[in-house]
């Protein structure tokens, strides 16, 4: 009997899949049910956003934000307005920083 030659299956997981919102691709090699190697392939929903908002007020901005990840949008807009406050050295109140996280937190759960 001839021996055969059992290789691994390599599948394109993405980015048009429904688990990975369009927003990534991954490319896997497979060895029956277990994950051998797998390559990323990010930043496929890039919208330029950085440039949109180059001549914008930092109120103005926070909209681009909300769209930068249509899964949880809160998420974007919490870091950004962690960035604008630093930079402003602005302090939040901590009821404030606790609301914003419980967002961040339905968000990503949901």
């Amino acid at each position: 009997m001839a021996e055969t030659e059992i290789r691994n299956f390599t599948i394109n997981f993405g980015p048009q899949h429904p688990a990975t919102h369009g927003v990534l691709r991954l490319v896997m090699e497979l060895d029956g049910e277990v994950v051998e190697r797998l390559d990323p392939h990010i930043g496929l929903l890039h919208r330029g956003t950085e440039k949109l908002i180059e001549h914008k007020t930092y109120l103005q901005a926070v909209p681009y934000f909300d769209r930068l990840d249509y899964v949880a949008p809160m998420n974007q807009e919490h870091a950004f307005a962690l960035a604008v406050e630093k930079l402003l050295r602005i302090e939040v109140p901590r009821r404030g920083q606790l609301i914003r996280i419980l967002y961040s937190e339905i968000g990503r759960i949901l």
